[in-house]
This record gives C-alpha cells, structure tokens and sequence, in this order.
C-alpha cells in the first residue's frame, strides 16, 4: 500500500475519523474534527491518547512521505515520543508535521544502502479554534523488513 493510501485506509486512521492532507511541501496534517464520545475525556476535552494517536499519525506519515520509495519496504516504528501538552484540546485536534530537507537526505541514503536510521520528527499540536495546544517529539527508526 503506498504511503498516500495508507494514510486514509489504516484501520486506525478510520477509527480515529481523521482527515489527512499530505502538502506538496512534505507535509502530513492529521485532523479530528468529528470528535466522538470514545474520543472525550470526563473534562470534554480531547483525551490525551486521543491527541497522541493523532500527532503520531501526522509524525510518522511525515517520516514515511520524506522516504519516499527508499522506504518501500521499510519497517517503520516510533522509537521514543514527548509531548508537551500546552491547552486542553475542545472540539478537535490537528497535528501539523514536515521532514526538513537535509533529514530527507539523510534517510534516503541510509535505506537506499540497504541501512536503517532513527530520525526526530516534531509535530505542533492546535485545537479546533486554531490555538496551539502542544507540540510533540517523536524518533521515528526506520529499519530494513523483516
């Protein structure tokens, strides 16, 4: 499945009812805005696994979309992951993130050499009034197939 695919037909990207942009700049932008009770926390704010589950979307699709073909076949997992939690997220969460070009390179040479690489990726978090409401440090290892 390419990477584009994946990104609407994972069975936890439809429970999660997100919508993805992939930006012709690299970017992933994950975004709930259809928030379910399953979805709430006993605040009515969105739950933090909740707004975990979709910077993770946004983070590692970044990471995947900056391997490009390289990563065909790539077993691609979060090593490690912070997040900052800044402002309790009502009615939706958005996760924005993007590979910085000299990362790109870095993990194309390395997968292309048949290698593995561990990369940071930095998703910024808002809510659905577009205030910012965290900001979240994965490392993404991207390993040869198993």
């Amino acid at each position: 499945m390419a990477a584009t695919e994946a990104m609407t037909a994972m069975p936890w990207i439809q429970w999660l009812d997100l919508d993805t942009e992939l930006g012709s700049d690299g970017s992933v932008r994950a975004t709930l805005s259809r928030t379910k009770a399953e979805h709430v926390n006993h605040n009515g704010h969105v739950n933090a696994p909740v707004v975990y589950g979709v910077a993770e979307v946004a983070g590692a699709g970044a990471a995947v979309v900056a391997a490009g073909s390289a990563g065909s076949g790539a077993y691609t997992v979060i090593k490690s992951a912070a997040i900052e939690y800044r402002r309790p997220a009502r009615g939706g969460i958005s996760a924005e993130s993007r590979v910085d070009t000299e990362t790109v390179a870095e993990i194309q040479r390395a997968l292309e050499a048949g290698g593995r690489c561990d990369i940071d990726v930095d998703v910024e978090l808002t809510d659905a009034d577009g205030a910012t409401a965290g900001t979240c440090r994965f490392v993404v290892s991207f390993r040869p197939s198993r």
